[in-house]
């Protein structure tokens, strides 16, 4: 009987029934203190405790005794829990005499999360926790004489009952004491918490009153009857509270589980797909592969206070957008607009991270534009880097996104690395699939932050957001979020329709986040203490909360700018008058604290910050602290002993912020300091009419002198058009003082600085102090230029004429000749012109003004009608050419660039030139259009005559180095391999090749799969590099690096003797890293030629003296090294006989992640993917401790094994719970496989039932997966206490499992008879569970192939083609039966393929009518149409005839192809084994036509071959095989192609009889059908039987099935 029904009963006696009692407790606890107790985020005792202790410590300023207060309160609490929780236990022990509500355990435990549930700091409420709790904790802890109770007398128990309940009411009590008015909190501290009438000291006295009836009663019952001692009552006294939790576990596993499919296949295929994807998209390495979000979003999100944003929930906007129907006059696109500063950026991912946690089909991606984007150079293509960043992110959540896209990229990424244009983000989203008609699936995508995108790009995107891809075809399944500023979604002629689209304010609506951010600030820097009801500090207080905001218009800057004065304010002596006076002033966000800084700093200090504000807010980029470092000392000529970071961090934050390791001014600051701004009457001054401005210092002058000196020029301002405007110097005010320097900007003269700075080191020679700007001055130095001129026209700023001069010199000194290019050729190869670049600094030199003093035959020269990579860049152009093909003395892949640039320049000159002869012709013929290309391709054979050309070289001149460089360039831009081997096989042709061009084409073999041709030219590379006279003379590590390449191609080759024989060279390498790989490389070897020889290396490496950091090298690399499994396993198999070998390497790998986690922790100055790397490395390591302590028994000081690999286990997920990186995602899933499965096995030997909340803990931690081993433990476990429950608790699955079945996309429905399996096999159910599998295992490919339905008969008007299926249909079945007979076995595929072939071309040798002609895919349509064409030759009936021929014709020879000359199980949805061969490496086995798999029925989708199961179960091998468990239980899966499996497209199927052990084997479970074939049913009334068990109704699927069709569309509604 369940607990459910237990509680209906009403105990023997008199008295209220239980339940009644603790729904009393209920509403009297929601009565005393108003807050419910119906909380869905406490599910019993384990979450308060970690709620308890995860609570940080309230903010009490500098009250370090109130700090104290609340540790003491927590611990009381703690203690009281740890009494409560044996308590309910012994209550439960119980319930066959008293029955107890399944709610019991929940109200308690709510009751006491509500008490320590504190938002921020109360004083006075730790006082009420210590003095209640004390007294509570001290009162219960008599219960445990309770723990050794094996039979408890059923009044005792109503007694016990009664204790909790008033408990209960004390927790009320203290929460309403909590509630109370700060001034009657501060009055009851004055005098005891009992004594006062808050009722607290009334529920103390009735729990005292309880507990003392509780004591008479256990006097009088016989203590030998209720303290008979059983020895593991611990087990018993929980066993029921466990049970009931697992219930609520499962609920809200349930409900959780339901976002997504991912996990059906297995994870190492789900991988390496995304790992695939990932890179051919260009999404770093560091992304993680197991999560639906990103780290950026939660960082935002994790800043927000609690409680914002909650009114965007309500709006219409949001409402509306997110809608379950949309009606077509709902736009799919929901713009958030507002100024700067508004928290846009936030609303973004607050809605992300609520649109996240939904329910159902929903999925999401998002991409925040950083601030760096605008400015950044590193990424020309931002909105189209999104697009693909989000595309990976759908794809790691939603398997219909990633199964197609998968397969995209193995075409090649050609069509990712596009410029990005409206053109190609249609042809992306094309690609993608995504919003697919029919899906049923709900995406969303939010772009953020769309203000920081070039224009251009913010063009590109809203045109592809508001176009037709989106807003017609995928209408309703795709809704798109945008934020920017107002001014990025006005409606301009031809650009995008923004005005339908759904819009919330965010300025207009975030004054609710600002009172929230106000009382946060006020609370935490401890104004207004001691607040007393209606006082003036109250008043200010809410003042302050109201007006604030008021003031700000929508700004955060500027309420962090007003709070920071009235912060100030409130800390002099003030009144509540002068707070009012400032409170009613709008809030100037900079001009308060720019002036207070200016105040504070000296002139020197002013100039100083000026040019930092010229670099940080007009430089074509974000700047880094070492840009600036740098720049700052092209500007002084000294280095500060004071860090720039620290600097900014403490003097100029006002002005400027640090965001990663980027400088940026502060919101709005670069407007506000602008000088045409800020010094009303200088634009005028300057542009209007002629002035004239002096400063008149007086200094020790005679008094009558001074006085004729003013009088003479009083007498001036009788002239006309002259006065003295003395207004214009005191409209300045205070910030632009006259008498002082002003903190100030203007764009024209920080470009002319910037200018001024780029030539000032170019003229030099480089330094340390100034190299890290170097590449930024080269690449933007035409970028200034261009701004000088661009603000000149808009007479924005004037050049004088020494300026315009000092700059035409400039740019002589720098292309004269070569000197300059080479002096700071470091900085030119990392960065390039584009041909408009170079035009620009071409114009300067037309300039009359700016040539002036320059040699005039060199400016004769420039100014020639020619292009000017033959005159102005002629140097340059010469030394990259020569410094790539001739020289080796230029990197390929920047030399590629600026050449491709020269090119286009080049062409685009010659096209000027043909207009201008057309325009002199006044030729009306059209020109020809522009054939630059401006995507990243690039014809190297068009490079070779260009650079030949421009080099004046003949032919003989083209020498095997000339060739060589072009194939490493083009390597280098990711060419096809075909152009660069035929470049380096060219090169060798030319004779007297390098031994860098062996090595290279050596590389681009391997590269290809080619390993022998590869080995083959590395032997001669090392055989040119090796003698004296070598050229290049190579240096030690490029001979040990020969040796590696050779060691690696060697071992991939399979010949590891070899292998370990080059790698034993590197070993002695003089270079640390090289020694290093060579140590793994001779492991790796060794370890795949015998044990002996495996021994031998690992104890070379490990037992002797190589020191730490050899050791700790090797073991970094192979945790990093993508045959980690392999190499680890290994290590410990091979050891595990030697126990010192063995404690060594564990007591190394200790090691290991010890100085990992020292180096992080001294890191000042790393970048991400070094500390991404770092964190993988240790936290695969932490898993493998793990595995040596659990399985090889191996723990450092005699720890105890099991227990510490739990821990290290624990360790590992956490450290990798961010990281990214192949093996990372791997160690991860391993630890939680490992984790889940040793609290499996316990709960299942009957050993800690309590498992099941750490069980719990684990789905939970990764519920975005959604499918683990975790949760098919869980379910397992919680099926085997009440199957009927199991049900009810998971129709949430099958549901899914329907849903995605009755959708439009017949491929997905392997993955909807996926999820009905294993929702089966959980809840026991294995003869349905054997029905899906038929369903969605492989037929035989002829019966596959030849399936037909109605819309594959495409005929002319007319015809019947009801007819015309069922005389295919008939000719298929005849087919497949004629194949069979000739082909009995089912495994020879590819025999029935043939016969089947063969029958066909019988009948229509028989028929006398030949089909049309073999082509590639399935030729219904167009065999229609060459039929119709031959129609007025043959009859009805033969035209019938030769359609029906050539549909089963085009299908058989369709699938010969596919198939020829072996079967493609790849592209066919095949399972993959979890095990590994005898050696340690992962099993490369599928499923196929021949041999049986053994799927676990425990495990998430774990399917083994038969070799690995062998294994698996065989003691001497079973440690390598981690995916499972030799406890286990499987079910046989007969192989693919047989009369079981009858595929996804089958209109029927047959019932097992039954699912049984086999005879031989308890564990493992086969499936049993009649001799005759058993019962045959349709598939959909198998479906219809199966949703009613579950209590899914007809109507319920219809409705989902429906919702599909309206889904797709008018596509959805033509296929009904």
């Amino acid at each position: 009987m369940n607990g459910q029904q237990l509680a209906e009963k009403t105990p023997s006696g008199k008295g209220t029934p239980m339940k009644e009692m603790w729904a009393a407790a209920a509403k009297a606890f929601e009565d005393i203190c108003g807050e419910s107790l119906q909380r869905g985020d406490v599910k019993g005792f384990d979450d308060v405790q970690r709620m308890i202790e995860g609570v940080s410590k309230a903010s009490y300023g500098i009250d370090g005794e109130q700090e104290n207060k609340w540790d003491k309160a927590k611990s009381v609490g703690l203690e009281s829990l740890k009494w409560l929780k044996m308590l309910i236990g012994t209550a439960f022990q119980a319930s066959s005499i008293i029955p107890i509500p399944a709610s019991a355990a929940n109200i308690t435990s709510c009751a006491l999360c509500i008490v320590f549930d504190i938002p921020q700091a109360i004083k006075g409420y730790n006082d009420a926790i210590d003095q209640v709790f004390n007294e509570v904790s001290s009162a219960l802890s008599q219960f445990e004489i309770y723990k050794s109770a094996k039979n408890v007398d059923s009044i005792l128990i109503q007694k016990i009952h009664l204790v909790i309940i008033s408990f209960v009411k004390l927790c009320a009590h203290v929460v309403k004491y909590r509630q109370g008015r700060k001034r009657d909190r501060l009055l009851r501290q004055i005098k005891p918490i009992f004594d006062h009438d808050s009722g607290l000291g009334d529920e103390m006295a009735e729990f005292k009153r309880v507990l003392q009836q509780q004591r008479d009663v256990e006097g009088t019952v016989t203590l030998a009857v209720v303290y008979e001692t059983q020895h593991n009552v611990a087990i018993l006294l929980e066993k029921s509270v466990i049970f009931e939790k697992n219930i609520e576990v499962m609920h809200r596993l349930v409900q959780e589980t339901q976002k997504d499919v991912q996990y059906f296949k297995d994870a190492d295929d789900r991988s390496k797909t995304l790992i695939k994807i990932r890179d051919a998209l260009g999404v770093w390495a560091t992304v993680r592969l197991d999560t639906n979000t990103t780290q950026t979003c939660t960082s935002i999100y994790d800043k927000c206070l609690n409680h914002t944003g909650s009114w965007i929930w309500n709006h219409d906007a949001y409402t509306a957008w997110t809608a379950p129907i949309k009606g077509k006059e709902t736009s799919h696109v929901l713009i958030l607009t507002g100024p700067a500063s508004s928290g846009k950026t936030s609303a973004s991912a607050l809605i992300t991270k609520r649109l996240e946690e939904q329910k159902g089909r929903t999925y999401v991606a998002h991409y925040f534009f950083p601030a760096s984007t605008k400015k950044s150079d590193e990424d020309k293509t931002p909105v189209l880097s999104a697009l693909k960043y989000m595309a990976f992110q759908l794809a790691r959540v939603d398997p219909t996104v990633r199964t197609p896209l998968g397969k995209a990229c193995d075409a090649g990424p050609g069509i990712f690395r596009r410029a990005a244009s409206l053109e190609t983000l249609d042809t992306l989203w094309r690609e993608l699939k995504i919003g697919t008609p029919g899906s049923g699936a709900t995406y969303y995508l939010v772009f953020d932050g769309i203000e920081n995108l070039p224009n251009k790009q913010t063009e590109i995107l809203l045109m592809f957001v508001f176009g037709p891809k989106l807003a017609e075809e995928s209408a309703g399944r795709v809704r798109v979020l945008v934020s920017g500023t107002d001014d990025q979604f006005t409606s301009k002629p031809g650009g995008a329709k923004t005005n339908s689209a759904l819009r919330i304010q965010i300025g207009e609506h975030n004054g609710s986040d600002m009172r929230i951010v106000i009382n946060e600030a006020l609370t935490n820097r401890g104004m207004l203490e001691h607040v007393e009801f209606n006082s003036d500090q109250q008043r200010a207080w809410d003042k302050i909360v109201e007006k604030l905001p008021q003031n700000v218009s929508g700004s955060y800057s500027r309420l962090q700018f007003g709070l920071n004065d009235v912060i100030r304010l409130l800390s002099t002596r003030t009144s509540i008058r002068e707070l009012d006076r400032m409170l009613d002033q709008p809030v100037s966000s900079h001009e308060t604290a720019i002036k207070n800084l200016q105040r504070s700093l000296t002139a020197d200090e002013i100039s100083e910050l000026n040019e930092l504000l010229k670099w940080v807010l007009f430089c074509n980029g974000p700047m880094t602290l070492d840009q600036l470092e740098a720049a700052m000392f092209l500007y002084s000529g000294t280095e500060s002993l004071a860090s720039l970071q620290f600097i900014i961090k403490n003097k100029y934050s006002t002005v400027l912020k640090l965001e990663d390791g980027y400088v940026y001014g502060q919101d709005g600051v670069k407007e506000y300091l602008q000088k045409d701004k800020d010094i009303p009457g200088i634009s005028s001054q300057s542009r209007d009419r002629s002035t004239i401005s002096m400063t008149i210092s007086i200094n020790n002058v005679d008094q009558e002198l001074c006085g004729h000196f003013f009088w003479d020029l009083t007498h001036k301002a009788i002239r006309d058009k002259f006065k003295f405007d003395f207004d214009a110097a005191s409209s300045n005010g205070t910030l632009h003082n006259t008498s002082r320097a002003a903190i100030t900007v203007d764009e024209f003269a920080a470009h002319r600085t910037i200018v001024s700075r780029s030539f000032k080191y170019l003229d030099r020679e480089e330094n340390d102090q100034t190299k890290k700007i170097g590449p930024y001055i080269v690449g933007w130095l035409p970028f200034h230029l261009g701004q000088l001129r661009q603000l000149e026209d808009e007479e924005k700023g004037v050049l004088t004429t020494n300026e315009k001069m000092d700059i035409g010199q400039n740019l002589y000194n720098l292309f004269k000749d070569e000197n300059v290019v080479l002096r700071h050729r470091a900085s030119f190869e990392q960065t390039g012109w584009y041909a408009n670049e170079m035009e620009d600094v071409q114009k300067w030199l037309m300039d009359s003004a700016v040539v002036r003093r320059l040699d005039k035959k060199w400016r004769d020269k420039v100014q020639l009608p020619v292009s000017p990579t033959r005159a102005l860049l002629k140097a340059l152009v010469k030394v990259v050419a020569e410094g790539l093909l001739r020289k080796r003395s230029w990197g390929v892949e920047n030399a590629a660039v600026w050449i491709k640039g020269f090119m286009e320049l080049d062409e685009k000159f010659q096209q000027t030139l043909e207009h201008l002869k057309a325009d002199e012709a006044e030729s009306s013929a059209p020109t020809s259009p522009s054939t630059i290309s401006h995507d990243d391709d690039i014809n190297w054979h068009s490079v070779s005559a260009w650079c030949q050309s421009i080099l004046g070289l003949p032919d003989s001149e083209l020498n095997s180095l000339w060739y060589e460089r072009l194939a490493e360039a083009s390597s280098s831009w990711n060419c096809e391999a075909s152009t660069v081997l035929s470049l380096y096989e060219y090169a060798i042709q030319k004779g007297n090749p390098s031994w860098l061009c062996h090595r290279s084409l050596g590389k681009t073999y391997f590269s290809q799969g080619q390993t022998q041709e590869a080995i083959a030219h590395v032997e001669l590379a090392l055989k040119e590099a090796e003698p004296e006279g070598a050229v290049p003379k190579p240096e030690a590590k490029d001979i040990v690096g020969l040796h590696l390449l050779l060691g690696l191609y060697a071992y991939k080759a399979g010949d590891v003797q070899r292998s370990a024989k080059h790698y034993s060279f590197a070993c002695k390498s003089e270079d640390p890293e090289q020694a290093s790989q060579g140590q793994l490389g001779c492991l790796k070897a060794r370890l795949s030629l015998g044990e002996a020889e495996a021994i031998r290396q690992l104890k070379s490496i490990f037992l002797k003296d190589k020191g730490e950091g050899t050791m700790v090298s090797v073991l970094n690399m192979i945790a990093r090294d993508v045959e980690h499994d392999f190499l680890v396993f290994k290590m410990f198999t091979v050891a595990k006989g030697d126990p010192d070998l063995l404690k060594r390497i564990v007591r190394a790998m200790e090691m290991a992640t010890a100085m990992t986690a020292l180096n992080k922790d001294r890191a000042v100055e790393k970048n991400r993917d070094h500390l991404f790397a770092e964190d993988e490395t240790r936290g695969v390591l932490l898993y493998d401790l793990g595995v040596a302590a659990y399985t090889y028994k191996v723990a450092s000081d005699g720890t105890e094994t099991i227990g510490e690999a739990l821990r290290l286990w624990k360790e590992s997920r956490n450290l990798l719970s961010n990281v990214g990186g192949y093996n990372a995602s791997i160690a991860r899933q391993d630890a939680t496989t490992a984790l889940a499965k040793h609290y499996f096995q316990d709960m299942m030997d009957g050993k800690h039932q309590e498992h099941a909340g750490t069980l719990d803990a684990l789905t939970e931690a990764d519920s975005k997966d959604s499918y683990g081993d975790a949760a098919s433990f869980l379910g397992t476990v919680y099926a085997f206490y009440d199957k009927s429950k199991a049900k009810e608790y998971f129709v949430g699955w099958m549901r899914q499992a329907f849903q995605i079945l009755s959708d439009d996309i017949p491929d997905n429905d392997w993955l909807g008879y996926a999820l009905v399996q294993r929702t089966l096999e959980t809840c026991q159910d294995f003869e349905n569970a054997a029905v899906a599998l038929s369903l969605r295992g492989l037929p035989d490919l002829v019966t596959d192939a030849l399936f037909f339905e109605a819309k594959d008969i495409v005929r002319e008007n007319g015809v019947d083609k009801e007819r015309l299926l069922d005389m295919v249909t008939k000719l298929a079945k005849e087919t497949i039966q004629v194949a069979k007979s000739q082909v009995p076995n089912f495994s020879q595929q590819i025999r029935r393929i043939e016969a089947a072939r063969a029958h066909v071309d019988s009948l229509v040798d028989a028929a006398g009518i030949k089909p049309k002609p073999e082509a590639d895919g399935d030729h219904s349509e167009a065999g229609g149409s060459e039929i119709q064409g031959i129609q007025g030759i043959l009859t009805a009936s033969e035209l019938d005839i030769a359609f029906v021929h050539d549909l089963l014709d085009s299908r058989l020879s369709t699938l010969q192809r596919i198939h020829s000359p072996k079967i493609d199980m790849e592209d066919l949805h095949p399972w993959f084994c979890d095990g590994r061969t005898p050696d340690g490496r992962r099993c490369e086995n599928i499923t196929n036509f021949g041999d049986e798999f053994y799927h676990c029925i425990y495990c998430d989708d774990r399917d083994f071959c038969g070799g690995c199961f062998a294994r698996l179960r065989d003691p001497i091998y079973a440690t390598g095989i981690t995916a499972c468990s030799a406890k286990h239980r499987w079910l046989r899966m007969p192989p693919q192609g047989g009369p079981m499996y009858v595929g996804s497209q089958a209109k029927s199927v047959r019932l097992p009889r039954e699912v049984r052990p086999t005879k031989d084997d308890e564990c493992v479970l086969e499936i049993c059908y009649d001799e005759n074939g058993g019962e045959e049913i349709t598939v959909e009334a198998w479906k219809e039987a199966l949703a009613r068990e579950w209590g899914i109704s007809p109507e319920e699927i219809r409705k989902m099935s429906n919702q599909a069709t309206l889904d797709g569309g008018e596509e959805g509604l033509k296929k009904i």
